[in-house]
């Protein structure tokens, strides 16, 4: 994908977020109200591997010195289709000023995903409308999953909510479900 559309998808979506969340009020009158820190994702983990079917796991940890965390901005790319449409994932209120676990992106769909690529990037936007570090990972779905493994010690094991988007086969679109005649 040319890399100047996914930026101007990017900021598109920023815009619109940020208009939405933010209303009338200031860059100024937001920070007073919430702190000027943006959100910081400190450590990250995923399988670039797993098998159709698996829960591909993708664990954070991040920190907000004010402790204002919104929500996970999701986006993912996949070779041969136009991006997915983004998802949001609310951050609870416990986890706003430091959280670690995991978001997750269920596989079981009807479709055969084997030999799939897709890219997953994500940010934090806190209530400000400042926006964290951006992270991306690569996933392959294959016959056999990555043997890495999470540092137990660095992550908590606490799934932090759902990516909602559902990964396609494209040669699967279209296709009739009655035997070739």
């Amino acid at each position: 994908m040319d890399i100047f559309l996914r930026l101007k998808m990017v900021w598109l979506f920023v815009i619109g977020f940020v208009t939405l969340t933010l209303g009338c009020a200031t860059l100024e009158d937001q920070e007073a109200r919430y702190g000027s820190d943006p959100p910081v994702i400190t450590a990250t983990f995923a399988k670039d591997r797993i098998v159709f079917g698996d829960t591909w796991k993708i664990y954070v940890n991040a920190f907000d010195a004010d402790g204002d965390m919104d929500s996970f901005v999701c986006s993912i790319l996949q070779d041969g289709r136009h991006p997915y449409p983004f998802d949001i994932i609310k951050i609870k209120p416990g986890q706003r000023k430091e959280l670690s676990g995991y978001l997750y992106l269920p596989t079981n769909t009807p479709q055969d995903l084997w030999g799939i690529h897709i890219e997953l990037s994500l940010y934090i936007v806190d209530k400000a409308g400042h926006k964290s570090n951006e992270k991306t990972f690569e996933l392959r779905f294959e016959s056999k999953a990555s043997d890495k493994e999470m540092d137990r010690a660095l992550f908590d094991d606490m799934p932090l909510g759902p990516i909602m988007i559902d990964i396609t086969n494209l040669v699967d679109i279209g296709t009739p479900n009655t035997p070739e005649q």
